[in-house]
């Protein structure tokens, strides 16, 4: 099982020195059941970099963003507002990331830690 932290405030910042326009991502997979990248997380995402000067292009909270399929068909109807941006803020464990990063054109940030819990 996967596990996601928010990395936190400073080094989310730190990635996104000298951009100014902002999409953001989230999965009510994994994140949202951690915490750290559901509709809730987005939201407040959204706020705390607008707060910091950011103007965010728009967000959504996919299904599953592990699902490239999926994360394709969903991320297909933000095309403008990615485009918008200078880059991507992603909620999500790193195969959601990875995932992502494969199916647009934008510089793709990760917005959480993952550690991989063994039971």
């Amino acid at each position: 099982m996967l596990i996601s932290e928010q990395k936190p405030l400073e080094e989310i910042l730190s990635y996104l020195d000298g951009e100014k326009n902002i999409f953001v991502i989230g999965c009510k997979g994994c994140a949202e059941g951690w915490g750290s990248g559901g509709e809730k997380q987005v939201a407040e995402m959204r706020s705390t970099l607008q707060d910091k000067g950011k103007v965010i292009t728009g967000s959504v909270v996919v299904d599953m963003l592990c699902d490239s399929a999926l994360t394709k068909l969903k991320l297909r109807s933000y095309r403008k507002e990615i485009a918008a941006a200078d880059s991507v803020v992603v909620l999500t464990d790193g195969v959601g990331v990875q995932t992502v990063a494969e199916v647009i054109d934008k510089v793709v940030h990760p917005g959480c830690n993952t550690c991989l819990l063994y039971t």
